[in-house]
C-alpha cells in the first residue's frame, strides 16, 4: 500500500496535491485506512480537475465515509496553507505614510486614523495598498476574502476597530489577532467560519465587542475566552453550534450580553454560565432546548432579560428561575409549555414583562403572580386557557397590558379582573365567549382599550351588560350623558367608532340579531324585544360555579337557571 502511494504521489504534477495526500496518509494511518489512499488521492485529483465525479470507480460505503473524511481533511489543510501564502498588503511604521495610504485602493482618512475597503469586492488584500501602523479603525466589511496572511495585522498594535464581516473567511490562523493589543470590536460576522482555534483570541485583554454571528460553527474549545476579561458582547448567534464544552464562557466576569440563539443547542451544561455573573441579557431563542439543569441560571443573579422563545420546553418548574431577581423580561413563547408550578416566578420580584404566548398552557395555577407586582405585560395569546377563575391574576396590581386572544376562553368568573384595577389594554378576540357575567369588568374602569371579536357572542339578555358597558366606555370617551344622544351618535358614526370602542363584537344570534354590533343594540332588543318570548330570560341568573382540580387539570361545573 506504501508503494501504491509513493507511486500516486510521484506522478502527480500539483506540488499542493503531492502534500495533500501526504498530510492525509499519515493521518489516516492510526485508523488502518492507508488502503484507500491512492484510490483516494487519484479522485482527489481529478475533483480538483473540475473531473466529473461520476468518472470515478465506484466506492464502497466504508469507502465512502473514508473518502469524505479525507476531502474534509484536505479542505482543512487548503485553509491553513492559503493562510500562510496568501497575498498581504504593505505596513508601514511611518506616521507620514498616511499621504501614501490615500494613494492606495482603499480609502484612507488620515485625520481619524482610519482604513476603509468596504464593498470594494476584494479576492484578497491588495498588494498595492499601504497600510499605517497606527491605523485605529480597518474596515474590510462587504468583500469576497476567504483567508487571510497571518501577517496581515503585523505591527497594528493600536488597532481599535477591526470589521471582517460578510467576506467568504473559512479559517482564522491561529496568531493572525495576536499583534492586535488594542483592539475593542472585532466584527467577524455573516462568513463561513467551521471551527475556532483554541488560542485564537489569546492576549486580546481590551476587546469588549466580538461579533462570531452568521457563521456555521458547531463548537467552541474550552477556555477560548479566558484572555478577554473585558468582553461585554459576544454574539455567537445564527451558526450551527449544538455543543458547548462546560468551560466555553470561563473568565466572562464583565459580560453584558451573550447571544447564542438561532443555534442548535438541545441541552447545556450546568456550570456553563458560572463566570458570567454580571450578565444582563441572555438569548437562547430558537435552538432545540428541551429542558434545563435546574441551577443553569442560579449564578446570573444580574440577569435582566432571558429570551428562551421557540424551543421545545414543555415545563417551566419552581426551581429554574428562582435567582433572577433582577430580571425584568421573560420570552418563553412558542415553546411547548403546558404544565406551569405555581413558584415559577416566586424569585422574580422586578419581572415587567412576561412572554408565554404560543403554548399548550389550559391552566394557570392559583398564586402564580403573587410576588409580580411589577408587571405590567403579560402575555398569554395563543394557548388553551379554557376558564379564567377569580384570583387567577392576584398580585398583578399594576398590570396595564393583557394579551388572552386565541386562546379557548368560554368562561370568565365574575370578579377575575378585580387584581388588575390598572389594566388599560385587553384583548379577548378569538376566543369561545359568548357572554361575561354581569359586573365582570367593572373594575376595570380606566381601561383604553378592549378587543372581543371573532367571539360567538349570543345577543339575548345575558349579552346586555356587555352591551351596556361598551356603550358606557363610549359615552364616556364622547362626553355624553343622554342615552338618545348617544344611541344618535352610534348610528352617525362609522365603523371606526365600532371598532375601536365596541371592539369588534358582533353576535352570531340568535336570529336577526346575527351580524349586529353588540355596542349597537339596545336593552329592549336584548331583553324586551321579539327575544323576551324565550320565557325566563330576562331573570335568568348564573349559579355559582364549581371547579375542582385533579392532576393538575381543571374540571368545572356550570348551571344557568332561574331564581
Amino acid at each position: 500500500m506504501m508503494c501504491c502511494l509513493v507511486r500516486t504521489v510521484r506522478d502527480m504534477t500539483d506540488l499542493s496535491s503531492k502534500i495533500y495526500c501526504v498530510i492525509v496518509f499519515l493521518s489516516l494511518c492510526k485508523t488502518n485506512t492507508y488502503s484507500f489512499v491512492s484510490h483516494m488521492c487519484t479522485a482527489s485529483m481529478r475533483i480538483s480537475t473540475d473531473t466529473e465525479y461520476s468518472s470515478t470507480p465506484a466506492l464502497s460505503e466504508e469507502s465512502m465515509s473514508i473518502f469524505e473524511e479525507m476531502k474534509n481533511r484536505l479542505s482543512s489543510f487548503e485553509r491553513r496553507l492559503r493562510a500562510v501564502e496568501y497575498p498581504v498588503w504593505r505596513i508601514s511604521l511611518k506616521e507620514e505614510d498616511w499621504e501614501i495610504c490615500a494613494e492606495g485602493p482603499c480609502k484612507c482618512v488620515p485625520e481619524m486614523k482610519s482604513v476603509s475597503c468596504w464593498r470594494y469586492n476584494l479576492l484578497d488584500l491588495p498588494s498595492t495598498q499601504l497600510v499605517p501602523a497606527d491605523v485605529l479603525k480597518l474596515d474590510l466589511g462587504s468583500n469576497r476574502l476567504s483567508a487571510l496572511h497571518r501577517d496581515t495585522f503585523k505591527n497594528m498594535t493600536q488597532l481599535h476597530h477591526l470589521d471582517l464581516s460578510s467576506n467568504l473567511i473559512e479559517h482564522l490562523a491561529p496568531s493572525l489577532f495576536l499583534p492586535l493589543h488594542g483592539i475593542a470590536n472585532v466584527r467577524l460576522s455573516n462568513n463561513l467560519l467551521k471551527e475556532m482555534q483554541r488560542n485564537q483570541f489569546y492576549e486580546l485583554r481590551n476587546l469588549r465587542i466580538l461579533d462570531l454571528s452568521s457563521n456555521k460553527l458547531r463548537t467552541l474549545p474550552e477556555n477560548l475566552f479566558l484572555s478577554n476579561g473585558h468582553l461585554v458582547l459576544l454574539d455567537l448567534s445564527s451558526n450551527r453550534i449544538s455543543l458547548l464544552p462546560p468551560g466555553t464562557f470561563h473568565g466572562l466576569g464583565n459580560l453584558d450580553e451573550l447571544l447564542l440563539g438561532e443555534n442548535r443547542l438541545a441541552g447545556l451544561p450546568v456550570s456553563i454560565f458560572r463566570d458570567t455573573i454580571n450578565l444582563k441579557r441572555l438569548a437562547l431563542e430558537e435552538n432545540r432546548l428541551k429542558e434545563l439543569p435546574n441551577d443553569i441560571f442560579k449564578d446570573l443573579t444580574s440577569l435582566k432579560e432571558l429570551n428562551m422563545r421557540n424551543n421545545r420546553l414543555t415545563e417551566l418548574p419552581k426551581g429554574l428561575l428562582l435567582t433572577l431577581a433582577q430580571l425584568e423580561i421573560l420570552e418563553i413563547s412558542s415553546n411547548r409549555i403546558s404544565c406551569i408550578d405555581a413558584k415559577a416566578l416566586h424569585g422574580m420580584s422586578a419581572l415587567r414583562e412576561l412572554r408565554i404566548g404560543h403554548n399548550h398552557i389550559k391552566y394557570l395555577p392559583p398564586g402564580l403572580f403573587n410576588n409580580s407586582m411589577s408587571l405590567k405585560r403579560l402575555i398569554l395569546y395563543g394557548n388553551r386557557i379554557e376558564i379564567l377563575v377569580r384570583g387567577v391574576f392576584r398580585g398583578l396590581f399594576n398590570l396595564t397590558s393583557l394579551f388572552l386572544q386565541s386562546n379557548r376562553l368560554r368562561i370568565l368568573q365574575s370578579g377575575v379582573f378585580e387584581d388588575t384595577p390598572n389594566l388599560r389594554k385587553l384583548q379577548l378576540e378569538s376566543n369561545d365567549l359568548s357572554f361575561l357575567p354581569a359586573g365582570s369588568m367593572d373594575a376595570i374602569f380606566t381601561i383604553q382599550q378592549v378587543r372581543l371579536s371573532q367571539n360567538p357572542w349570543h345577543c339575548d339578555c345575558r349579552a346586555s351588560y356587555v352591551a351596556s358597558w361598551l356603550r358606557k366606555r363610549f359615552a364616556s370617551f364622547a362626553n355624553l350623558t343622554n342615552p338618545l344622544q348617544i344611541q344618535r351618535v352610534l348610528i352617525m358614526t362609522g365603523n371606526w367608532s365600532i371598532w375601536e370602542f365596541g371592539a369588534g363584537a358582533t353576535c352570531r344570534g340568535p336570529g336577526i340579531l346575527g351580524g349586529q354590533s353588540l355596542l349597537r343594540l339596545t336593552f329592549h332588543e336584548l331583553c324586551e324585544g321579539q327575544w323576551a318570548s324565550m320565557k325566563g330570560m330576562k331573570d335568568v341568573k348564573l349559579k355559582p360555579l364549581k371547579f375542582s382540580i385533579e392532576n393538575g387539570i381543571l374540571h368545572n361545573t356550570y348551571k344557568i337557571g332561574d331564581n
